[in-house]
């Protein structure tokens, strides 16, 4: 529609009257400026200066205003009217050292700032299309790791980890938006991209101690938009598109995997042991001859699919001399790319409002809301994941079933299903994404009003209040459940339908107060003080109950009929903080910078002993760029050299862990009808747990060269942490409890080094900016575990001293064993005689006495992968010339390992188990592959470096196209601005990695998550 008008009054536009304008631009001594950019304002007209400084021009109207711009130099706005020639003088600019930056509780010059801060500005003229803001940061920031651990929708936010980990806990950033303060990322992820103004990443201590506990992980300060006095705007910007999985596993077909199967058999049972499939079962796979029988399932391909999203976001902004507003709303449809009900929807409400009643008042309302819904069959997103889910089933599901019966029903079975050697039904995959009804609404309202006085000059007070709610509430009913095989005999039946309801209501309350002042003295000396104090109060309340037994499935609520296995359960939880803080700043002629931070921070976590922690920082800084030695360098623009020092808290623990609890539940039977109820002590209480502390380090350099144009950012940091909460310490067994509570004994130091690169030019109608960043981190090494502390071995991973915190753990596999002398001559595996050639080989490394003693077993056990990336990086492009702009965005991570054991990766571990298609090169007496063990060994699946994969890869995270029309065609639309675009994420992955998406969390079982998916997309921004 909007192409179509556009193009209709094509003609019409370019008959308006055009006035020519000519002229010459010139610096403040007189020197021509060549390539300077002459701009109609609000429209793509535009021309450059000549190597003399001259231009031409025709605009519009007499009414126009011309906008003149040179990087380096200080922008100007000229109105027309009737001048036929105009010349231009412009002054050198400071835009750069004169860039505000958003910090802890108010705003700084970038020139004056002495922390570790990077910030990312949006223009409102560009709305990368995303369905959560983390996914904006992508590739943007130096020491910065963003994982997407999912794709479901409604869930795929990202994790953000900011200069890697400092505790054994939560690693979330703390989130202020709006000087609104979050636990955890749900709030950021959910804000509606075209909200945001700005996003400034604190990194070090000086930057984020003013926050003091809760910034210990970094800080994430967000601002929104807001309206502008006297210019009233409407904005609507929408994007269409189709989500794609990154990659789609590959896994044996049909007749490989009978094949491979009987010779599993075989491995695992001996010779004479009776096949599942036999000859002519397999060519009737071969033929599709009996496919109710012997398919051919490809159930990754049936499972994933390409799946639509779209999003629509409008707002309204104005404003008088007094008064200014903006008002949005945004609505984002997402369904999964997974088959199945699986399917988001999010309302997101923003409100801005900014009144001056008087000359010395200042009246603030925000509030960012949102309303999401995820709705799926019966469990939800478990439906995809765990060990029934869809994603499972690619490994779990024999590819010999069908989709589908020719009768109609689901495919449950094959024709092995009844051998001696029977095959398994499967949990099709299809029906698990249809039955049942799941659905989960969440409701998020984050609402702060703020008054600030005026005392005297330079002194101001400010007090808020600010309240966040956040209602959800769950509904799951499963429901009957016959399946049958191809013939119509009931293969399994559950009679039982059930429905669970799960409501809960968190609210956090918090007050803030602070007193500012700013002065200078003898126009030299630059001088900020800031106190203020604040209280938190949050508290958890929910509700879970559950029912069997309904006569309709068609009704799912409690009251429906439902008589069987009532169940109700409930709690209820509370924090609070209370903060004391303190900032000083001062300068001498922006020239020697310095700032000192001091917070006290109250817990509810910790004893009366304990509650209270204090947390200071310093920071200084030198413009060197400003001494007189170098105040006339051509060649350097600006060099500042700064360094910082902290210590913050951390008091992300559980709850009461300072006073003694006790267990309910614990019922005595008094005879064989009476139960009397029952209550024990499980576990000791610390009444002498208190605060963990990190301290950081911090040297940096920022350097500009050539006017501004080049600019770069290193840095190096380091951290250390102590008094971390552990709890892994031997209990005596009389002592008659289970655990004892965490102890602040553990360690742990990281470090790294950071380069930022930002270039800016202009070449003819040519602008570009191009940015590149660069982290190399160390390991999040474990320092301590406090006196008597052992070492934690969890599954796949350990926490041991001298190591990266949870190191992934395991056997080192040197080879394949290739004969049974090898087998002989090698230490014996795991205390069994069934190893045999084809078998993994595994590397005799110690012994209860430390020393290798000629048998593998737990002792043999090392650090076989670091989950922490040695390296991140990213890669930015902005172009635009005349109408067009184009944004490429890379990102990537390098020498990051994860495990990978849990969908097809194990040589056929179980009865029913598919593999991956690269088993076909397995070991066998014909094929003595070196890298590949034989099937069914007995030994094959232990956790091992075999299963470790290096998981580094580069991305291009996001590009995109768009061409803003000209000004005389928007207007004849009635419009300030019409820009269209076409976007693509996640198009291009460069990984060694095979079957699976290399982006992906710590932890075990991530190979059955919701595959990533890439978006391909097409939008417009539209402002009137």
């Amino acid at each position: 529609m909007l192409g179509l008008l556009l193009c209709c009054t094509l003609s019409t536009a370019w008959s308006f009257q055009a006035v020519e304008v000519k002229g010459k631009v010139t610096s403040e001594d007189g020197v021509a400026l060549p390539g300077v950019i002459i701009l109609e304002k609000d429209t793509n007209n535009g021309t450059v200066s000549d190597i003399d400084g001259n231009y031409t021009i025709s605009i519009a109207s007499p009414e126009s205003v011309l906008v003149f711009s040179l990087i380096g130099f200080g922008k100007q706005e000229v109105t027309v009217g009737n001048q036929s020639s105009i010349d231009i003088t412009l002054a050198e600019s400071e835009e750069l050292l004169d860039e505000i930056v958003v910090v802890g509780y108010g705003e700084q010059k970038k020139l004056n700032l002495t922390g570790a801060v990077q910030t990312l500005k949006f223009d409102d003229a560009v709305n990368t299309p995303v369905t959560n803001s983390a996914q904006l940061m992508y590739g943007k920031f130096s020491g910065v790791q963003l994982t997407q651990s999912t794709g479901l929708p409604g869930s795929d936010g990202s994790a953000i980890t900011i200069r890697g980990i400092g505790t054994f806990g939560g690693t979330n950033p703390l989130v202020v938006i709006d000087n609104i303060q979050y636990e955890g990322l749900a709030e950021f992820n959910n804000l509606a991209p075209s909200d945001i103004e700005s996003i400034s990443v604190l990194k070090d201590a000086s930057a984020s101690a003013i926050y003091g506990a809760r910034g210990a992980n970094g800080v994430l300060v967000v601002t929104t938009k807001k309206g502008t006095k006297g210019k009233f705007s409407v904005d609507y910007n929408a994007f269409t598109g189709f989500q794609r999985v990154t990659v789609v596993p590959e896994y044996l077909d049909a007749v490989n995997y009978a094949t491979l199967f009987n010779e599993r058999t075989l491995n695992v049972n001996g010779p004479d042991a009776p096949l599942r499939y036999s000859e002519a079962d397999i060519e009737a796979i071969r033929t599709g001859s009996n496919p109710d029988q012997f398919a051919n399932t490809n159930w990754a391909q049936i499972a994933l699919r390409d799946a639509p999203i779209q999003n629509h976001y409008l707002s309204a902004s104005g404003g008088t001399d007094r008064m200014t507003y903006r008002l949005s709303l945004g609505y984002l449809n997402q369904e999964a790319v997974v088959q199945g009900k699986f399917k988001s929807d999010r309302v997101n409400l923003g409100i801005n409002l900014n009144a001056n009643p008087n000359d010395w008042l200042t009246i603030t309302n925000v509030t960012n809301a949102y309303w999401s819904r995820f709705m799926g069959p019966a469990g939800g997103a478990d439906a995809i994941t765990g060990e029934v889910g869809i994603i499972n089933q690619f490994q779990r599901s024999a590819p010999t079933v069908p989709v589908y019966y020719q009768n109609g029903e689901f495919g449950i079975v094959d024709g092995a299903y009844e051998n001696v050697n029977f095959s398994f039904p499967i949990n099709n995959l299809l029906l698990t994404g249809s039955r049942g009804d799941y659905s989960r609404d969440n409701i998020n309202i984050s609402e702060r009003i703020g008054l600030t006085a005026k005392l005297a000059e330079g002194l101001f007070f400010e007090t808020s209040g600010s309240a966040i709610i956040n209602f959800a509430n769950i509904s799951n009913f499963n429901p009957r459940l016959t399946t049958r095989d191809w013939e119509g005999n009931v293969v399994n039946q559950n009679d039982l339908n059930s429905l669970s309801n799960n409501l809960n209501f968190n609210y956090r309350l918090l007050n803030e107060n602070i007193l500012r002042y700013t002065t200078t003295i003898l126009g030299k000396h630059n001088l900020g003080f800031l106190v203020g104090h604040s209280v938190i109060y949050d508290k958890v309340d929910g509700f879970n109950g559950s029912l069997q037994g309904f006569p309709s499935d068609a009704i799912q609520e409690f009251d429906g009929g439902g008589v069987l296995n009532p169940m109700v359960s409930g709690g209820a939880s509370e924090e609070a903080w209370q903060s004391f803080f303190a900032r000083v700043n001062y300068n001498y002629e922006e020239r020697y910078l310095f700032e000192a931070n001091v917070r006290r921070d109250g817990s509810s976590k910790f004893g009366g002993n304990n509650r209270y922690g204090t947390f200071p920082s310093l920071s200084a800084g030198w413009n060197i760029a400003r001494e007189s030695f170098l105040e006339n360098s051509s060649f350097l623009s600006d060099l500042k050299l700064r360094a910082s020092w902290g210590l913050s808290g951390n008091d992300r623990i559980g709850n009461y862990i300072f006073e003694q609890t006790y267990n309910t539940g614990l019922d005595y039977h008094l005879g064989q009808d009476v139960i009397v109820p029952g209550v024990a002590l499980t576990s000791l209480a610390n009444p002498f747990i208190t605060w963990e502390t990190i301290e950081q380090f911090d040297i940096g350099a920022d350097i500009a060269l050539l006017d501004n144009r080049l600019n770069i950012t290193a840095d190096y940091f380091k951290r250390v942490s102590s008094d971390i909460l552990y709890t892994n310490f031997p209990i005596p067994s009389s002592i008659g409890v289970t655990n004892l509570a965490a102890q602040n004994a553990a360690g742990m130091e990281n470090s790294g080094i950071e380069l930022t690169l930002n270039y800016r030019e202009t070449l003819g109608k040519l602008t570009m900016n191009l940015s590149a960043n660069v982290t190399k981190m160390a390991d999040n090494e474990v320092t301590d575990l406090g006196p008597g502390g052992e070492e934690t071995i969890s599954g796949q991973t350990i926490i041991r001293i001298g190591v990266p915190f949870n190191a992934y753990y395991g056997y080192q596999v040197e080879g394949v064993f290739q004969t049974q002398e090898e087998v002989d001559a090698a230490p014996q595996q795991f205390g069994n005689n069934q190893t045999a050639p084809g078998d993994l080989r595994y590397a005799d490394l110690s012994g209860p006495d430390g020393e290798p003693d000629g048998v593998i077993d737990a002792f043999d056990r090392t650090v076989i992968g670091n989950p922490f990336p040695k390296w991140i990086y990213g890669f930015n492009a902005n172009l635009q010339y005349s109408g067009f702009d184009l944004s490429v965005v890379f990102q990537g991570v390098g020498r990051i390992d994860r495990i990978l054991a849990d969908n097809g990766q194990q040589p056929m571990p179980g009865d029913r188990n598919n593999a991956l298609s690269y088993w076909i090169g397995r070991w066998t007496p014909e094929n003595p592959s070196e890298t590949l063990p034989r099937l069914g060994g007995v030994n094959n699946t232990v956790t091992s470096s075999f299963y470790v994969q290096d998981m580094s890869y580069l991305r291009l995270r996001n590009i995109e196209l768009g061409y803003t029309f000209p000004s005389e065609l928007s207007k004849v639309a009635l419009m300030k601005r019409a820009r269209i675009f076409v976007s693509g994420q996640n198009l291009l992955t460069f990984t060694k990695v095979e079957n699976f998406d290399p982006e992906r969390q710590r932890g075990g079982g991530t190979d059955l998550t919701t595959p990533l998916y890439k978006v391909i997309s097409a939008g417009v921004n539209l402002k009137f």
